[in-house]
């Protein structure tokens, strides 16, 4: 029976109102963008009077303390407007703001060795330890001989109560930095052109890439007739740049592309953004050292935000504010309930199946009748190890074979492919040569019998090679191919390998090519709830300002038939906006129509993230055609886990664990030893419809259970998972047509 908990920890005593500054902002003229304005002001008082705290509601910005500096704006003119106590009630998410300033103020002041900052507290809801607790529970830091570092960035979020209790919500996660910033970098004679970067010297999360090193210098004017050095200056910030030498302050500008705009900063003020992948790349050592400390499970994570917890210690300004060091064991004061959801029973090509793995032996739920013939793009010099791959994949996906020999685990027809010389496309390029890559992709446009392509290439950052993946899957959507890649790592496994870990690899590899050619392995025998259909919705952002709705859609409720559309318009918001909402609606009922001979009765709209649309629209619409639907939220970013907590002993909480409250549950959706590190669950809120949240999870649940690419779960459900997929493969995958060919698996 799980014991169900949150990692959060309960204040103790209570805060009181405090006296706040007001600040009116009045607008100069037409403001496009309301919430946008707000914060910028906000941003530029902070920045303007030494990153002191600021706070908003509706139009007002309140600050702790009178500022002494008020920035002028383009667009609205701040005025002070007096002062007043705040109540707490109904101002809660301001009071919530206030105590994790006042954390992050605590923070600033401990040190490590009496000494050192231990952590980086830049007023935000995210704070880097610099310091690691390992597993012997000693703290240090973690460094490599290069230079790349090994920290925690803890994410906090307090929520207050009508009577002022406080329950802190914590999450944690690696991170990793950097000891050189850019300008450190050249120094060194590294070339920094095309570095992710991240500006260290502002609060806000300002990324870009790198495009070129500047003639111009620092201490020279560049933007308004000002020079770098003077705009730190002028912006009450000069103590960032006073000590600097004459060497440096005759340093070139960086030109740092973020989105569409081009801007201009002191190298000083940029650090290379670090990720696990970078330091793999290049310092493998670390890398591997590094391991047992990322990876972790919920009693280490424990110890750590004890710790953490520990070293807030008492915030004098919130009536001696401070928190008990366990983690909350009554979740349901917090008005939840907690269950177990079951898995859903799938049935394969010979009906129900013991695991997913059985459906190789069973046979998939459904596949294309016509035989699909193959085209094979392959790298120069690699005939033999392209050549032992596909036939690994034929002899698997025909004739029930694994290295040339029956097996009674694999059907012997689980796809009609062919792979012939005669009638299918066999063809090699020449590697590091784009226009080569393009040549060979374009080649399969002349043989109209083909249907699908693998793609042999190199093993994608692993190699200093030009990767041809983007040319093969953008030439490959233009002339409507779905198509699978597959590494020369894996290809040459198939070459010299004698054992069964191979059976591995053909299973997904299998998988994903049923999905891309409309085949589907397992559907769910019983689904919760009167629904018709499933759609899932997201948006992605192809670049700044310009974002690209995606919906998947499942014309059934038990995952018999997975299309997806990807609408032929762009939008400047991550909105979906109502000419949109009509074109993908519209696409999904005439194509349900055509499939089952009517409209469906009852729809449950999945969301990635919020749902900001209009909800009038939806009603209006819905309601001309007698359709019944409801609005479901599914969250993957959000800062909690749930943790199974017996008398102050945690581990891991099963698959199907949830908690529930009103209109919003927590699931945990997938299975991770304890070993292995935490599962992260999805949170999952209903914004409108009828339909109750025990039969919303369960279907949620169910729906991650029946991911077409792979034996394993999703974490998300294929709804909200698969538009997500298409939002990041935008690219690659046909618009403007309904379609059961997952062009993105």
């Amino acid at each position: 029976m799980n014991n169900l908990t949150l990692e959060a920890f309960r204040g103790i005593g209570t805060i009181k109102p405090l006296l706040f500054y007001r600040y009116k902002l009045i607008g100069k003229g037409k403001i496009e963008n309301t919430y946008k304005t707000i914060r910028n002001a906000q941003n530029r008082m902070s920045f303007n009077n030494k990153f002191k705290a600021t706070f908003s509601k509706d139009e007002i910005i309140y600050t702790l303390e009178k500022f002494e500096i008020i920035p002028t704006l383009d667009d609205v003119t701040i005025i002070f407007d007096g002062e007043e106590v705040l109540p707490i009630k109904d101002n809660n998410k301001i009071y919530s703001e206030v105590i994790e300033f006042y954390i992050n103020n605590n923070l600033r002041n401990v040190k490590f060795n009496y000494k050192y900052p231990k952590y980086r507290a830049a007023n935000t809801r995210e704070i880097t330890g610099n310091v690691i607790l390992d597993k012997d529970m000693n703290e240090k830091y973690k460094k490599s001989n290069k230079g790349f570092e090994l920290k925690r960035k803890f994410i906090i979020s307090p929520k207050v109560d009508d009577e002022g209790k406080v329950t802190l919500f914590l999450d944690l996660n690696a991170s990793f930095d950097y000891d050189k910033n850019i300008y450190q970098m050249i120094k060194a004679g590294i070339d920094v052109v095309g570095e992710e970067v991240i500006n260290i010297w502002s609060n806000k999360k300002q990324r870009g890439k790198i495009k070129e090193i500047s003639d111009i210098k620092i201490n020279e004017p560049c933007n308004f007739g000002q020079s770098l050095i003077d705009y730190y200056i002028s912006s009450n910030q000069a103590s960032r740049v006073n000590g600097f030498t004459e060497e440096e302050k005759n340093t070139n500008v960086i030109i740092v592309e973020s989105g569409k705009s081009r801007l201009s900063y002191i190298p000083h003020a940029l650090k290379p953004i670090i990720t696990r992948e970078y330091i793999a790349k290049n310092d493998e050592v670390f890398s591997k050292e590094i391991e047992g400390l990322i990876k972790i499970n919920m009693n280490y994570r424990y110890e750590i935000l004890k710790r953490f917890v520990s070293d807030i210690g008492t915030i004098k300004e919130l009536n001696n504010l401070r928190f008990e060091k366990i983690y909350m064991d009554n979740i349901e004061s917090l008005g939840y309930e907690q269950g177990q959801l079951k898995d859903p029973v799938l049935i394969g090509g010979k009906g129900i199946l013991k695991d997913k793995i059985h459906v190789f032996k069973s046979g998939f739920y459904k596949s294309p009748n016509d035989e699909i013939k193959f085209g094979v793009i392959y790298p120069r010099g690699y005939i033999k190890d392209t050549q032992s791959v596909i036939r690994a994949i034929y002899d698997f996906c025909t004739e029930g074979k694994y290295q040339g020999k029956d097996n009674i685990f694999i059907n012997n027809k689980l796809m009609n492919i062919k792979f012939s010389n005669k009638e299918c496309v066999f063809e090699e390029y020449e590697l590091n040569d784009i226009t080569e890559y393009k040549r060979a992709a374009n080649k399969l446009k002349k043989n109209e019998n083909i249907k699908f392509v693998i793609a042999i290439i190199p093993t994608i950052n692993e190699s200093d090679i030009e990767n041809p993946y983007n040319p093969f899957k953008r030439v490959c959507a233009e002339i409507n191919l779905p198509s699978q890649m597959i590494s020369l790592k894996t290809a040459k496994r198939f070459s010299t390998s004698r054992g069964q870990s191979e059976l591995y690899f053909l299973h997904n590899i299998s998988l994903g090519i049923l999905g891309k050619i409309g085949g589907v392995p397992w559907v769910i025998k019983d689904m919760p709830g009167e629904v018709d259909c499933f759609v899932g919705l997201d948006v992605g952002t192809k670049e700044k300002g310009i974002h690209y709705p995606a919906c998947s859609v499942l014309f059934d409720k038990y995952g018999k038939l997975i299309n997806y559309y990807k609408p032929t318009i762009p939008q400047s918001g991550e909105i979906i906006k109502t000419d949109v909402l009509q074109e993908i609606f519209d696409k999904v009922l005439l194509s349900y129509e055509e499939e089952n001979g009517q409209y469906p009765r009852n729809i449950v709209i999945h969301r990635d993230g919020f749902s900001r649309e209009d909800l009038e629209w939806y009603k209006n619409y819905f309601l001309k055609k007698n359709i019944e639907f409801s609005i479901v939220e599914v969250r993957k970013n959000f800062a909690t886990r749930l943790v199974n907590n017996f008398n102050d002993e945690v581990s891991n909480p099963s698959k199907g664990s949830f908690i529930l409250r009103d209109n919003e549950a927590i699931v945990v959706t997938t299975d991770i030893n304890d070993n292995m590190g935490a599962p992260k669950p999805i949170k999952v809120e209903k914004t409108y419809g009828d339909i109750d949240m025990l039969t919303i999870i369960n279907q949620i649940y169910a729906l991650t259970q029946i991911h077409v690419g792979s034996a394993k779960s999703l974490r998300l459900p294929i709804t909200t998972g698969y538009a997500d997929k298409i939002c990041k493969a935008i690219d690659y995958i046909p618009s403007g047509q309904v379609d059961n060919r997952l062009f993105f698996l």
